[in-house]
This record gives structure tokens, C-alpha cells and sequence, in this order.
């Protein structure tokens, strides 16, 4: 049992719910609550989490132990372009979170309603191996969200328009340190708006 894949659990299970119990954690793991709870015990020792009633957290020596990647979109089609991207990102870090955007976004964005809703893009896109976290994006700024996860890294698709320097300075100005890393598609072509238009 790595004890990585303890703390990744821990703050994983809290952003997505927003409280970590051990009965949680014993199914995001798979582990028996006795497991859960011993394991816990050990990294309670080594000050990693804090452990208060039935609620579990990390403590800032522990999320220190994580490289948190977050990366955004709206994963309408999940097709190879997607796959490439996810994975790319993952190989950034060791905890992987995929912020959805909300309808109204893509609506706003693409000139059109999405193919699939968000509560169902949210659903894909959590089946994903790589993907730790997938979380519905809100209505408001990127870095609302932003500051909800406070990543260590951003990653950019290759075909966002988002500005590396924009978002660094605007992280910097919330209190937050993090690099913004562009991934590269080794297929440019595919797109979600060129498969809807081909159907």
C-alpha cells in the first residue's frame, strides 16, 4: 500500500465531497476500514493528516507530498485527442483533477448547447483511469475554481486559448503557486466539433 496513493485519496475524496471519512476512503481505495484505519494512524504519526472525529484532512506537510494537475474543458465526445491530452497531463503529477465546463460555457463558447450535459461529462470523464477528481465547473471564473483546487500545475490543451503568463499572474495575485504547462496533440485533427458536424 503506497502511502501516496493514502493522501491522494484523502484530498481527492474532500474535494469531490467536500469531508473524508474512513468509510469513504475505504471505498475510494478498496481497502477494509481497518486498513484504512491503520494506515491513517501511521500517517497521522508522521503528521501527514489530521484526523478530527470522523473527519479526515490533509495536513500541509501531506498535500506537500502531492503534485496536484488541473486541467479544464468541456469533454463533450471523449475521443483520442481527449485521451492524449488526460494522459499528458496525469504524467504531470500524480494527482489528476478535470474540471467540466458548465453548459451555459460551452453554449457560450461553441455557438451551440453540448452534445452531452455536464452532470454526464462529469460521469465519463471520472471513469477515466487517469483522472482522480472530476469536478462540474461553475458559471463564474476559472480561478474560483482554481482556488478550490490549487493546483501545483495547470495544464493547457494545445488548442485553448487560454495565455500562460494570464493565468500565472492572476494565480500569483489569488496567493497561488503554479506553473501553466501547453500539452502538444499528436492528432490536431480530431475534434468534438468536426465529429458533430460530420453526423
Amino acid at each position: 500500500m503506497n502511502e501516496n496513493e493514502l493522501l491522494r485519496a484523502v484530498y481527492s475524496t474532500r474535494l469531490r465531497d467536500g469531508t473524508a471519512s474512513v468509510h469513504a476512503l475505504s471505498q475510494a481505495l478498496r481497502w477494509t476500514p481497518e486498513e484504512v484505519t491503520l494506515r491513517l494512524e501511521e500517517a497521522s504519526r508522521e503528521r501527514l493528516v489530521e484526523i478530527t472525529g470522523e473527519e479526515v484532512s490533509l495536513t500541509a506537510a501531506g498535500r506537500g507530498r502531492l503534485t496536484v494537475v488541473m486541467i479544464g474543458g468541456a469533454f463533450e465526445i471523449i475521443h483520442p485527442g481527449h485521451i492524449h491530452t488526460i494522459e499528458g497531463a496525469k504524467r504531470l503529477g500524480d494527482t489528476l483533477v478535470v474540471v467540466l465546463a458548465a453548459d451555459r460555457t460551452v453554449t457560450k463558447n461553441k455557438g451551440r448547447e453540448p452534445v452531452t450535459p455536464q452532470e454526464w461529462r462529469v460521469r465519463l470523464v471520472s471513469a477515466l483511469r487517469e483522472v482522480d477528481v472530476a469536478l462540474p465547473g461553475g458559471q463564474g471564473s476559472i480561478y474560483d475554481t482554481m482556488e478550490k483546487v490549487r493546483p501545483d500545475v495547470v495544464a493547457l490543451g494545445y488548442d485553448q486559448k487560454h495565455n500562460p503568463q494570464d493565468i500565472e499572474h492572476e494565480a500569483r495575485n489569488r496567493g497561488l503557486k503554479l506553473s501553466v504547462v501547453r500539452l502538444d496533440s499528436p492528432i490536431p485533427g480530431i475534434k468534438t466539433s468536426k465529429i458533430v458536424s460530420s453526423l
